[in-house]
């Protein structure tokens, strides 16, 4: 093909008819551009059409990985309202100096010296995210349900650092000094436990402001991680409903 368009100029030239190879000559330099310009064309639809399919098939495994932590972060509400319930009965019990009542304040503040933290494992999610295909996302509103969900997550993380820091910086040290903690050990804590040491007695903690104290703030923590769990099962629930329609789109 190279050689016949090379024979037509050699023979206009040859014919000395200029203006003629020179439109010709800008003909073929344009046939030239186009045919690149097509290729390019296909090349970048192509590579639209594989990064397309890339982005469905994270989009289906996200649900799936979604559908799981709403049912973990429903769960872990749960056991977080049983710990609220604890605590709010044990600063009860305090407040009324209740002497009848001190078997079950043991029983009670097992829940204190608890430190469940909230968990939510998202690994396919946070591959997507890493390599940057939230670019890729031309839905506004999908894009602002990926950002929400990554700020609840780092909400979330923050507000376990500071559980952390309370449980290992002021009720693990208290408990230690102060209260056996087999004796007031949660059920499912207790049976790893071996019974004995030092009787508790409870009757001094009516006037400790120090225990009145500790519960409170723990009571205001798991206050604040409740609300955090509404706030995470509705982002999780809102970017699995953006998902789902965007590949119906599709």
């Amino acid at each position: 093909m190279i050689k016949f368009f090379r024979k037509i100029r050699q023979n206009l030239l040859l014919k000395n008819k200029f203006k003629k190879y020179l439109v010709y000559a800008i003909g073929e330099i344009f046939l030239v551009v186009i045919g690149i310009l097509l290729a390019l064309s296909i090349n970048n639809w192509n590579s639209n059409r594989i990064k397309d399919k890339i982005i469905r098939n994270y989009y289906e495994r996200i649900i799936s990985e979604l559908n799981q932590e709403i049912i973990s972060a429903e769960r872990q509400k749960k056991q977080n309202h049983k710990l609220i319930s604890y605590n709010q009965r044990a600063l009860k019990i305090l407040n009324s100096k209740n002497s009848d009542s001190l078997d079950i304040l043991k029983d009670l503040l097992g829940a204190t010296a608890t430190n469940w933290i909230s968990e939510y494992s998202f690994p396919i999610t946070d591959e997507f995210l890493n390599q940057n295909f939230l670019s890729e996302i031309k839905n506004d509103s999908l894009k602002a349900n990926f950002k929400y969900f990554s700020q609840v997550l780092k909400i979330t993380e923050g507000l376990n650092g500071y559980n952390n820091d309370q449980y290992r910086m002021t009720i693990e040290p208290f408990f230690a000094k102060n209260i056996n903690y087999s004796e007031v050990a949660l059920k499912n804590y207790k049976k790893f436990l071996i019974d004995g040491g030092p009787k508790t007695d409870l009757r001094p903690f009516f006037e400790n402001l120090e225990l009145w104290n500790i519960l409170t703030f723990k009571l205001e923590s798991l206050e604040i991680e409740y609300q955090m769990f509404d706030k995470a099962i509705k982002a999780f629930k809102s970017l699995k409903s953006e998902i789902k329609t965007e590949l119906e789109k599709k």
